[in-house]
This record gives structure tokens, sequence and C-alpha cells, in this order.
């Protein structure tokens, strides 16, 4: 059973209601543990199907298995999105197409609201293109009506970049400059890239960093540590590096203190509200 819900906080919630040894895969996961469990994945999913193993397999994960992740269940559950997402979760069912029957998806509504913005926008169009449907809820000629639904809602151009790229009549001028600038595929400004420490590969991990310290940020050396790093919003890394729980050893960059309590080698990153908040530890 897989289970795609639209958060990492729902994925987090929804992996602690479950019973033990259900796997997690998120982007409070850094690159190398995520690998790890989603090969641990396909074992098991491989030797299911040759009977060799009998024990149930769980996954809970956000939407990060939705592209580019090569994984078949016989039954998947995805929490209530934009259509073009509940298609790239059943394109996670059955998708070899080995099973005797078809696969089972489930949408299912979640207690919480998507996030605002996008996430949501793309719920309430997907909400108003199935209401009252009758045929295949994902026969393309619904997504025709979705999409024009969804952009309808949304603000595809909010740094007037198309305007920037418009050849000025008088001057024949095109303000590229100005329009790279505003470009932003992935609105990155309040992220922030922390360094978590991964236990399994502890002694590389401190290579690494020990070659930051002493020959800075070379261009090979933060491809290697990207493997072991997250995102998270600014204002929780700050609030995290005034705590302790993190060090800032170059501009832009944080690192995870060399401490067991704070990466999960379930969940991953415990962020500041896991930690200083008793109701919510998870280990």
């Amino acid at each position: 059973m897989l289970a795609i819900v639209s958060t990492r906080k729902a994925a987090r919630e929804l992996h602690r209601m479950l019973p033990p040894g259900t796997l997690h895969l998120s982007a409070l996961m850094c690159g190398v543990h995520r690998k790890a469990v989603i090969d641990q994945i396909k074992a098991r999913l491989k030797a299911k199907r040759e009977g060799t193993d009998l024990q149930p397999l769980r996954v809970v994960s956000t939407q990060l298995v939705e592209a580019g992740v090569d994984i078949d269940f016989p039954v998947v559950y995805r929490a209530l999105a934009g259509l073009d997402s509940i298609a790239q979760a059943a394109g996670r069912c059955n998708r070899e197409g080995q099973l005797k029957s078809k696969g089972r998806v489930v949408v299912f509504v979640p207690p919480e609201l998507p996030p605002v913005g996008h996430l949501r926008k793309a719920a309430q169009a997907c909400i108003s293109t199935l209401h009252g449907q009758q045929a295949e809820p994902l026969a393309r000629a619904l997504f025709a009506t979705y999409f024009r639904d969804f952009y309808s809602k949304v603000e595809l151009d909010s740094k007037g970049v198309c305007q920037l790229l418009t050849v000025e009549p008088t001057t024949l001028g095109v303000k590229f400059r100005s329009a790279s600038e505003a470009f932003r595929l992935i609105d990155d400004q309040d992220s922030a890239t922390v360094v978590v420490r991964y236990a399994p590969y502890s002694e590389e991990l401190e290579m690494l960093l020990a070659t930051l310290a002493s020959k800075g940020p070379e261009r090979w050396l933060m491809r290697k540590l990207q493997r072991y790093t997250v995102s998270i919003h600014k204002r929780v890394a700050d609030k995290m590096l005034t705590q302790g729980d993190l060090t800032l050893p170059m501009p832009g960059l944080y690192v995870q203190v060399n401490a067991d309590n704070l990466y999960d080698l379930t969940l991953g990153l415990k962020l500041e509200s896991d930690l200083y908040d008793p109701g919510k530890f998870f280990s």
C-alpha cells in the first residue's frame, strides 16, 4: 500500500498513526537517505511478486514519488489534489501491469486542506471538474476542463516577465536583464539549504565538511555535499541556528550539529517544532 499526501507534515502525522515498520519518504530526508528507502521498497516489491516477502508493505510519501520514481503498488491512496497529481499517483498503481486484475486507486479527503496557493487551487479545480461526472475520472477529455479552470485561478506572470520581454516600440529595446532578475521557476528566496548528518554515511560526511572548512566551497565538493542536504524555510533554519541545532559555516549553507536527536533514520531532519513541542516527537 502506498499513501501519498501533499505536505511533509501530513506525511509524518500519517506515518505516526500507521503500524510499526511503515516506510516514509519526504524531502526532509536527504538524497542518499531517500535513495536507500526507494531501493528497499523496490527490493521488497520484487520479493513480494516472487512470493518470498509475505509481510505487509506500507509506504507514506509526499508527492516526490509522483515524478521520476519507478515503483509499482497494487493499492495507492492519494490525498485530494490536482487532477494531474492524481493521475501521477495512479501511475504508481499496477504500473507494470502484472496484477491479475486492475489495481486500486483511492482518492481521500484529508482532515486539513492543501496549503494555500497552487496546491489548494489545483484541488479546487479538480473538485470542480469531477463534480457530477459519471465518466472515467481520468478521461483525457477532462484534463482540458481541469487545466482551463486551474489556470484561470492562478497568476501565471505575477512578476510581469512577459511585459519585460516585450519590444519597446520607440527604442526597440528588450529588458532582458530585468526579466532575468524577475524570473524564478522555483521561488527559493525563503528556503535554506541544510547539510544533515545521515548516520550511515557519517565518515564520508565528516571528511567533506572538514574539506569545506579548510578549502572552502569548491564546485566538486558542493556537488558531493548536495547528496546530504534538505531544504527548509529560512525562518525555521534561522531559529534552529539561534537554538544551536544548526551552524552556518558559510553564507547560504547551514549544517546540522553532530547530535543524534536531530536526524531521524526514518523521518529525516527534525524541525524546531518537532524538537521543542513535547506533543510532536517523532522517533
